[in-house]
This record gives C-alpha cells, sequence and structure tokens, in this order.
C-alpha cells in the first residue's frame, strides 16, 4: 500500500525534523484499527499519532526520550 501525504506546514508544524501528518497518520490508524483500540508509539516524536487516535476515538499510549518533542506533544495533546 502506498499512501500519499503533503508535507507538514503552516499551524501543523512543530520543531521535530520528521514529523508526519495528521491526515496521514489517521488514515494508516483507520485503516487497521478500530474505535477503542489501544495504539502505541514507542517513539511519539511531536504526538502527531496521539492526536490522530484522539480525533479517531482510539486509546494511545505514547513514549519518548526527548525533553523537548515530550513536552510539544504534551501541548498538542492538552494534556497536564
Amino acid at each position: 500500500m502506498i499512501l500519499k501525504s503533503p508535507v507538514v506546514s503552516g499551524l501543523e508544524k512543530t520543531k521535530h525534523p520528521t514529523q508526519k501528518s495528521l491526515a496521514l497518520m489517521e488514515k494508516i490508524i483507520s485503516i487497521h484499527t478500530n474505535p477503542n483500540d489501544i495504539v502505541l508509539d514507542p517513539f511519539m516524536g511531536s504526538g502527531t499519532t496521539g492526536l490522530a487516535c484522539k480525533n479517531l476515538e482510539r486509546k494511545f499510549i505514547g513514549i519518548e526520550s526527548e525533553k523537548e518533542y515530550f513536552q510539544t506533544a504534551q501541548k498538542r495533546l492538552n494534556l497536564f
């Protein structure tokens, strides 16, 4: 399967160097999971996968070792 996605820009863009687009992550998650499934992202980065899960009513577990990116993800997901 090949999925095309625009480059992340505008208000969606964060400082993370390999940020994926929200539309792409929502497409992948909607194809491979059902509502209330749990999605694990062990390299959470800016939290795009978590935001997609929130939008699609999936549960999310995210892990990020870089403090700056973790804080970005917290803000995007409205946590803490």
